[in-house]
């Protein structure tokens, strides 16, 4: 490249106009960064959100009577609401809806929560699902916050409908035969949900129930109930939100690799939906039968439409079981190195160590992230994600960190394992206090006694 010269301009003088142009460039596009724009039209997503189709997905559902809050990563928008929480005022753009400038402190994700006396849906807009990178648009976004809004019709029409999360903390030891049947028995469901026509369907169902019905007598009674609910709560909510969506049943990502504990909870969801779709192939009037006797499962109203139907049960080429056992069993062995791994890089890790032991004061379950869990061999259950918990003594909440927690026969955690901390924890001695406060981390707890190694920290409370 030829040198490039300007008569009466030094090359210092050169190098020093490009360095500035270069800076007043950088502050630019850092200024560019820092500018947050709306993820999404939140008026635009609710339009599609509000539409009369969203009513029709299920008897007796109004979306417009269920409140929902909306933060677009810019501001917090309530809709749905006469009244609105200090802070709100009402919009230029739409008199009937609130906003709040900022993140709302009770909108953390796409949940429910309750807001005096009532329960409020909440969504945060993304144009992806960071969990499985999924694409979204806006009527994506809108099925998603119709999803939630059906759990609070859920709540509202149907309490008994409640799964208890918490027996994934002590869920049956996984193997590779209890990996295999769970495969056969959804693959099952999967043909019979993308089948055409009455006997390819409710052959396929057949084979389904018959492998679940096999798995579930392996297990104890409250672990086969719970997946029961799952399907109810979880399952039809997702499957609420895929036909709010327009989804073809097989549209979505697989959240886990379908390994228990958190596989478990991945499969009441898949498999919830699948079966509310085949009732609609096989029997279309089946919601107005389930609103009706709501102490029924989905498993049981598609054992009973299928069993009235004269079709011969399906039934897998050996060839097909072969390739799903060798599968399950590399996927099982290459889940045990993998959690191994990272076990090990969890009591490996740098920094500093906190041991909280409560058996005489146990802290109390507040949440946790089931889909990111893993039992060890001694059952403590390693949290990749989030857990919170407390008790009179104190809080903790622990996000984007993983931690080991072991529990007594209430689920009450009475030992609590974080490594890997950058900095040590503030120490009150005068109050028998502990705090940490540290990227996502918050554990504030009172003590009764305090044992202080190099880099390790025993709590007992």
């Amino acid at each position: 490249m030829k040198n490039l010269s300007i008569p009466g301009i030094s090359r210092r003088a050169i190098m020093i106009m490009t360095a500035m142009l270069l800076l007043c460039m950088s502050y630019t596009v850092m200024g560019q960064e820092e500018k947050v724009e709306p993820v999404a039209d939140v008026f635009k997503v609710m339009k599609l959100a509000s539409d009369r189709s969203m009513d029709a997905l299920w008897p007796g559902f109004r979306v417009s009577e269920i409140p929902v809050l909306v933060f677009d990563s810019l501001n917090t928008y309530l809709f749905n609401s006469s009244t609105s929480p200090e802070g709100f005022v009402r919009s230029h753009k739409d008199t009937v809806v609130w906003v709040y400038k900022g993140q709302y402190n009770m909108v953390r994700g796409n949940s429910i929560v309750r807001m005096g006396e009532d329960w409020t849906a909440t969504s945060v807009l993304s144009s992806f699902s960071r969990r499985t990178g999924e694409q979204y648009d806006l009527k994506d976004m809108a099925g998603i916050i119709v999803h939630e809004q059906f759990h609070i019709f859920q709540r509202s029409h149907h309490p008994g409908w409640r799964q208890n999360d918490g027996l994934l903390l002590i869920y049956p030891v996984e193997t590779a035969a209890t990996l295999l049947l769970r495969r056969m028995e959804k693959e099952a469901f999967k043909r019979a949900v993308t089948s055409e026509g009455q006997e390819k369907i409710a052959g396929w169902a057949k084979v389904g129930i018959q492998l679940r019905e096999e798995r579930l007598d392996l297990v104890p009674y409250e672990f086969a109930n719970y997946e029961n609910e799952l399907q109810l709560t979880e399952g039809l909510s997702d499957y609420i939100e895929k036909r709010a969506r327009d989804q073809h049943p097989l549209d979505a990502t697989d959240i886990t690799n379908g390994i228990a504990p958190a596989g478990i909870r991945d499969l009441g969801y898949v498999e919830g939906r699948w079966i509310a779709m085949i009732l609609d192939k096989l029997s279309p009037d089946w919601k107005q039968h389930l609103e009706k006797n709501d102490s029924l499962y989905l498993e049981d109203i598609l054992k009973t439409v299928v069993e009235e139907l004269p079709v011969p049960e399906k039934a897998f080429e050996s060839n097909d079981i072969d390739s799903m056992k060798a599968a399950a069993e590399e996927d099982f062995n290459e889940w045990q190195e993998q959690k191994k791994k990272e076990i090990e890089e969890f009591f490996n890790a740098p920094g500093y160590r906190i041991e909280i032991r409560s058996p005489e004061d146990p802290l109390s379950i507040r949440m946790f992230e089931p889909l990111e869990i893993e039992i060890l061999d001694d059952r403590g259950v390693y949290h990749r994600i989030f857990f919170s918990a407390g008790n009179e003594s104190g809080n903790l909440r622990i996000m984007n960190h993983p931690c080991i927690t072991w529990f007594n026969d209430s689920y009450q955690i009475t030992r609590l394992m974080i490594n890997g901390l950058k900095r040590a924890p503030e120490i009150i001695e005068g109050e028998k206090k502990l705090i940490i406060k540290e990227n996502g981390i918050s554990i504030e707890l009172n003590y009764s006694e305090l044992s202080i190694g190099e880099n390790r920290y025993i709590v007992e409370m």
